[in-house]
């Protein structure tokens, strides 16, 4: 009888003892919650004095407050004070007047970066403030260079805008600055910026690997083996020879400087899966291209891979030339791929339309219409920024346009065939293709696709062409014009 307490006593401990560990789990598991869940953005801001010279020159004046014997800058100053200050409040932020400014000596960046990381009075720990410094400098009897530095809450960085005034328009300029560096966009970008900046290192903490530099490089390495092995191939066949001896070494080496160049492009740029897929479509259009030529010029055979060797390499290096002027996505790849093939089935029912019949292979036509449509298309992925989905939708459009056409036209071949029967058929069916992708890219559309949808222009097409009198030159009788067209921008 009194061993029945004494295990229930012992029970009861034994729970207890069990039951502590999770008590004693489960504060961390909330305060894990805790730091994990998402927090609004900060809107409060701290509105620095300006202060001299403007900082972005060595000088060996340390910063500091404009004083009276600096007229007119000191006025200026004050000035800029006041409508940096209203204006951060019609932004929508919210302005820390308990903020009166650094002490002297304590207006560096680090400084700015230091306080962006501390939450004004009301805020929660660890929010973060918007931290706002003009400078200004004079430059002239009436010039000043105008400078605002902003840094984002608990950011790193520093956002700066810079230019030469004059005095009456410091205040006005210094509120358009500051609206560029404080707008819903830029605070959005610096908000998102940082959040990237965390999940990274909170990635690495836990053991997790971050998104790795040229993603692209497994797909840039195995298209860049199997081109260099159709080149030792075509080298090859192009020596007459056929002795496995040869050719195998040849594929080998040719795979192998390949795959050396892909890793070497992948080692020295960020290449992504969409830049690689369009070099790729550069490099096995072009090849398709000029072997198709090849064949409608009636090249001799040992001469005809060389052909694809050419074209290979000459719509590789158009490709990396684009490429070096913008970054390509999937959307870009598939573009290039369609626009190829599209031109390649435009271009061969052109030829056989202009023969009058469906007999020979169109090899010429379908060559010009694939570097036709590989040109085109790789040209307009430069500018134009368009979804995978998209594209495939229009190939579907042009696939159903022409199977459409191709019905309509069919009872023209049907009984006593004659050429001109055929060229209709297939003018049917080519004009049908084109309708179907032409509404299917307007019923895909987006409506602010003119405002969100196309890539910033290259600088080197943003130059202005002319024609007419592009210069002149200085004869003993005078000034002679020169007439001509020039194109002025930059390359």
């Amino acid at each position: 009888m009194r061993r029945a307490p004494a295990a229930g006593i012992a029970l009861l401990t034994a729970a207890v003892g069990l039951a502590r560990p999770a008590l004693a789990e489960e504060p961390e598991v909330h305060g894990l919650a805790a730091r994990q869940a998402p927090e609004a953005p900060s809107r409060t801001v701290v509105v620095w004095p300006t202060v001299t010279p403007a900082g972005d020159d060595a000088s060996a004046t340390p910063l500091h407050k404009p004083t009276s014997l600096e007229e007119p800058l000191a006025a200026r100053a004050h000035e800029l004070d006041a409508t940096l200050r209203d204006a951060t409040q019609d932004l929508g932020f919210v302005l820390d007047l308990s903020d009166l400014g650094p002490s002297p000596g304590r207006l560096r960046d680090l400084d700015m970066i230091a306080r962006a990381g501390r939450a004004s009075p009301g805020e929660p720990a660890g929010h973060g403030t918007w931290v706002v410094s003009a400078r200004l400098e004079q430059v002239g009897t009436d010039s000043f260079v105008l400078r605002i530095v902003a840094v984002p809450p608990n950011g790193k960085e520093l956002r700066v805008r810079v230019e030469t005034v004059k005095g009456p328009d410091v205040s006005v300029r210094g509120l358009v600055l500051l609206r560029d560096l404080l707008s819903p966009v830029t605070a959005a970008e610096a908000e998102s910026g940082e959040r990237e900046r965390e999940r990274v290192d909170l990635g690495a903490s836990r053991g997790v690997a971050a998104p790795s530099r040229s993603p692209g490089r497994a797909v840039l390495a195995v298209n860049g083996a199997l081109f260099g092995g159709y080149v030792g191939y075509s080298l090859e066949l192009a020596s007459g020879s056929d002795d496995p001896r040869v050719l195998y070494p040849l594929l080998a080496l040719g795979a192998a400087v390949g795959i050396g160049g892909a890793l070497l492009a992948a080692e020295e740029w960020d290449i992504t899966t969409g830049d690689a897929w369009y070099l790729s479509a550069g490099a096995w259009w072009g090849a398709g291209s000029g072997l198709l030529l090849a064949n409608g010029v009636a090249v001799p055979q040992s001469a005809r891979y060389a052909w694809g060797i050419g074209g290979g390499f000459a719509g590789l290096s158009l490709a990396t030339f684009a490429r070096t002027r913008t970054k390509m996505d999937d959307g870009d790849a598939v573009l290039t791929h369609s626009g190829a093939g599209v031109g390649f089935w435009i271009g061969a029912l052109t030829e056989l339309g202009y023969r009058g019949t469906t007999k020979p292979t169109p090899n010429m036509g379908a060559g010009l219409g694939s570097a036709i449509g590989l040109v085109g298309a790789g040209t307009a992925a430069v500018f134009l920024e368009i979804p995978p989905s998209r594209v495939l939708l229009v190939d579907l459009g042009f696939g159903l346009g022409t199977l459409a056409g191709a019905a309509a036209g069919s009872p023209l071949i049907f009984g006593n065939l004659t050429a001109d029967k055929t060229r209709w058929f297939l003018a049917g069916t080519v004009v049908g293709g084109v309708a179907g992708g032409t509404a299917g890219w307007f019923l895909t559309r987006d409506p602010n696709a003119s405002k969100k949808n196309k890539k910033a222009m290259s600088p080197w097409l943003q130059g202005m062409p002319t024609a007419g009198i592009i210069g002149e030159s200085v004869t003993r009788s005078g000034s002679v014009p020169a007439y001509g067209v020039a194109y002025s921008g930059q390359f």
